[in-house]
């Protein structure tokens, strides 16, 4: 049976409200949620886009949103996130393959990601980050996927 905190968790990215938001919004307000949630310094959105995953909304990771840093699918910890199309855990960015700039010079020490899907396919990655170092466990990744299935779904519904 799941904790009363567990439950607390989950209620604040499933809230209804949500749903009354537009996508940016949205997108917006559930990083704020997962980041408080998870106790996280970071959160970010990629989308894929031919081939490579390009940043969409991030807090904590601005920068990476307004250079339009691109990681190709496959390469660095986004890019392994989407090709694997399951969550991925890394305890220090120091001793990990990670393409992204940005990541390093924040001072990013962990961090933990899952696909965003819809369908069945992958449409994104939804990573957080901490600048000290963490071991993320599988409730953590549980909730994370929780919230990209949400952000799958609002995607979907904003291209309709």
């Amino acid at each position: 049976m799941p904790s009363v905190e567990a439950v607390r968790r989950l209620e604040a990215v499933t809230d209804t409200a949500l749903a009354r938001l537009s996508l940016e919004e949205l997108l917006s307000e559930l990083l704020l949620r997962v980041r408080s949630i998870l106790g996280a310094d970071t959160a970010a959105v990629l989308l894929l886009n031919g081939g490579e995953l390009v940043p969409r909304v991030a807090k904590g990771l601005e920068e990476e949103v307004e250079a339009g840093v691109r990681i190709p699918l496959g390469r660095g910890f986004a890019g392994r996130v989407a090709a694997e199309r399951r969550p991925i855990f890394i305890d220090d960015v120091d001793h990990a393959d990670v393409m992204n700039p940005i990541l390093r010079q924040k001072g990013i020490r962990s961090l933990l990601g899952v696909p965003i899907l819809f369908e069945g396919k992958v449409i994104g990655v939804l990573h957080v980050g901490t600048l000290k170092r963490r071991l993320f466990d599988r409730h953590d990744a549980q909730l994370l996927q929780i919230v990209a299935d949400r952000i799958g779904l609002g995607i979907e519904y904003a291209r309709l």
